[in-house]
């Protein structure tokens, strides 16, 4: 079956049996993925047909979600075999450095940055030489502040799938 999450740089073989267009009478197989780039994938003919990507192939695709279908030919007959979704990751060897926090957490140290920088200046709005800067309320800040902790604990929680674990200790 076709995998659902790669690696650019990352070698994969997959296989997908087609009993209704086999190879044998004159079918071919290939894959089309788009998304943030195009990529054609032509299959080796056989019973199933088979998909083998080296390292190299998948190097430089740009990451993101790409949609992809399976189409089978033979002359001017195509048919749709099967589509769906491939999420593709970054290469890391070769990605620019990048910051591998969440939103809700960038925007926490940037709010709470704000609260501590807010602290010595009480003033919510200032005006020099008729430019006006109007800053945040506090009680707005802090707002945010625990709206986006609670979405950071949402998703540390939501990392087992049946909920947080519990330890019962039998005596």
């Amino acid at each position: 079956m076709e995998p659902t999450q790669l690696h650019a740089g990352d070698s994969i073989t997959w296989s997908r049996e087609v009993p209704a267009c086999p190879a044998s009478t004159g079918w071919t197989l290939r894959y089309v993925l788009s998304g943030p780039d195009r990529h054609v994938i032509e299959t080796k003919a056989g019973a199933p047909y088979l998909v083998e990507l080296a390292s190299g192939d998948t190097a430089r695709w740009a990451p993101g979600l790409y949609r992809w279908v399976a189409l089978a030919s033979r002359g001017e007959e195509r048919v749709t075999v099967a589509s769906g979704n491939l999420e593709v990751a970054a290469n890391l060897e070769t990605a620019e450095p990048a910051d591998a926090r969440s939103h809700a957490q960038r925007m926490l140290a940037l709010i709470e940055a704000a609260l501590e920088k807010r602290i010595p200046k009480d003033q919510a709005s200032y005006e020099i030489d008729g430019m006006r800067l109007d800053r945040i309320p506090i009680e707005r800040l802090n707002e945010l502040r625990l709206q986006y902790r609670r979405e950071i604990q949402r998703a540390r929680n939501n990392r087992w799938p049946l909920g947080r674990p519990i330890r019962h200790v039998l005596r």
